[in-house]
């Protein structure tokens, strides 16, 4: 504000707005973990604004904390992000922590967590929706540990604190992208184990490609038989769908991330092929891969996990969930710094659109929670949830079509950036 207009103010009105800046900044978690230096002040952090009180600072300074990893930080994916969340807080707060890496299933997740509560362990996450039965039984046997379920549907008990992840969103605006810089209007995807989450991303990839190839683009889907830890598996896919004349391949994290990406870097030159990830900003970590990086689905996980340790010890965690997807500013895309200036530009304005809440993507659900047309397969569903067309009025307004992904509406191709 400038000095002229500032001197009108009086004292009264200063000190309403320092209280209303406060306020926001307290509702503001969903943008940014804190930092917990102060008592009391408001602190800004990755362009969100959250105060955290002494008290539960010190409380949550006190915990012992086990993060149960399905492979290492080494595949700069969904294991590098989580572990990299939590080292930020463990900075913050000065928590108790221990990892358990290469953990492949539930079973073999029971091992560390049996270990860490006999020995006191306040909170066990458990990073993968493959946990989500290890994570209820563990929850059962122990109801004053909290166990935090990244990506699971299920919660039997209320110390079963579930963060779900919703890809559809980040899938849409890449293979809109995917859609614009295609020459060869043929697509593949790889992914790990066929869950919601993962198939909500594939499901959106798939729309978003439809809705901006001005041709008929041939799509295959695959899921690798060895999941998430398939390194091998998926760079043969990736490797099959170039050869088959595929220029984009769409990846669903971990080491399907590793094994699309190696695909993609081994091919020629010319022509351009292209590759994504999910979970990390890879040009930060990998700028190597820049030159075949579509983009990224980047997931903050340092706020939901920030917010459930609050809640924890505000005593506030009980049937706790959080849902990370693009509305909820917790996940987003970042287009890979060689793509075309206007296809960049383009995906990023579909992103706002969903942020603002302009687009809204829906998949209809079960009584399990899980999406419907995920459950419902085969002909007989067909008309209901097939991928074969999405009609978009030429002005923009509500598409039709016979997709999984339900639009509200979407903008005219033409209009977009």
């Amino acid at each position: 504000m400038k000095a002229t207009k500032r001197i009108g103010i009086t004292a009264l009105v200063s000190a309403l707005i320092v209280i209303v800046i406060i306020l926001l900044g307290v509702v503001a978690y969903a943008f940014a973990y804190p930092p917990t230096k102060t008592t009391t002040e408001t602190t800004t952090v990755s362009g969100g604004t959250v105060t955290v009180s002494k008290a539960a600072a010190s409380a949550i300074g006190a915990l012992k904390i086990g993060l149960i990893l399905p492979l290492t930080p080494a595949d700069d994916s969904w294991n590098y992000n989580a572990y990299n969340a939590m080292q930020k807080l463990k900075s913050e707060y000065n928590f108790s922590l221990s990892t358990s890496e290469n953990i492949a299933s539930g079973t073999d997740a029971a091992v560390p967590a049996q270990q860490w509560a006999s020995s006191g362990y306040n909170v066990v996450v458990f990073m993968g929706g493959q946990y989500q039965q290890e994570a209820n039984t563990f929850g059962g046997q122990y109801p004053n540990i909290m166990s935090v379920c990244v990506d699971c549907t299920v919660a039997n008990y209320s110390n079963v604190y579930r963060i779900w992840l919703d890809l559809s969103g980040g899938g849409f605006v890449l293979g809109a992208m995917a859609g614009m810089v295609s020459k060869a209007h043929s697509f593949g995807l790889v992914g790990g184990g066929d869950i919601p989450s993962i198939w909500q991303g594939h499901e959106g990839f798939i729309a978003g490609v439809t809705y901006t190839s001005p041709a008929t683009p041939t799509i295959k889907n695959t899921f690798e038989a060895f999941a998430w830890a398939d390194i091998a598996g998926a760079e043969t896919s990736a490797t099959n769908d170039y050869t088959a004349g595929a220029d984009v391949v769409f990846s669903s994290g971990d080491g399907i991330d590793v094994g699309v990406l190696g695909a993609a870097m081994a091919q020629p030159a010319s022509p351009q092929v292209w590759a994504t990830n999910v979970y990390t900003n890879l040009t930060a970590i990998e700028p190597a891969d820049n030159r075949i990086l579509l983009g990224s689905i980047v997931i903050d996980y340092a706020t939901p996990f920030n917010k459930a340790l609050l809640d924890f010890v505000n005593n506030n965690w009980h049937w706790g969930y959080t849902k990370v997807d693009m509305a909820s500013g917790l996940l987003r895309v970042q287009p890979g710094p060689d793509v075309p200036t206007a296809i960049a530009q383009a995906g990023l304005a579909l992103q706002s659109d969903i942020v603002e809440g302009q687009i809204v993507i829906t998949f209809a659900s079960t009584s399990g929670g899980s999406p419907y047309c995920f459950v419902n397969t085969g002909s007989a569903y067909a008309s209901t949830c097939g991928d074969t067309t999405l009609t978009v009025p030429s002005g923009g307004g509500t598409p039709t079509g016979n997709m999984a992904a339900q639009f509200n509406y979407l903008p005219a191709v033409s209009s977009l950036p």
